[in-house]
């Protein structure tokens, strides 16, 4: 549950502590980007993470269909995140979330054929270097 604060009071009562509304199980934070317009601790909305009591950070999420959607999470930095992940903005439509779904598969094969072809290269400059010895001790 969040709490909206009206601005007609100002002290520490407004704040409210929020649930994930999950169960015990860990909720992973997404990967997020640096945006200057939407960055640092949540200070409009008096959001405070329920397992440590601080004000949520702001951030933008850089991660599968989620890419661009603004979201709050736990502030705690080091030790257990308490799991905090609350959606600022709502989902995207469904034919952005494929195209973005579509985009990052695109970029994860990209990334494996590039590990693929460096392991191949790496092979392939063995098989050389090998044969380069080879001649060496032919020649002397």
């Amino acid at each position: 549950m969040v709490s909206w604060s009206d601005g007609s009071d100002s002290s520490e009562h407004t704040r409210q502590y929020m649930s994930s509304d999950s169960d015990d199980s860990t909720i992973k934070v997404p990967a997020s980007t640096e945006d200057s317009d939407f960055e640092g601790p949540e200070t409009d909305m008096y959001v405070l993470c329920h397992g440590h009591g601080k004000a949520a950070e702001r951030r933008v999420a850089f991660e599968g269909i989620h890419t661009g959607r603004r979201f709050l999470c736990c502030a705690e930095k080091e030790g257990k995140n308490c799991g905090l992940v609350e959606w600022i903005d709502p989902s995207w439509p469904t034919t952005l979330e494929n195209a973005l779904s579509k985009l990052w598969s695109m970029y994860e094969q990209s990334k494996m054929d590039r590990n693929e072809e460096c392991l191949m290269h790496s092979f392939t400059v063995h098989d050389l270097t090998q044969e380069k010895k080879k001649l060496q001790a032919s020649y002397e």
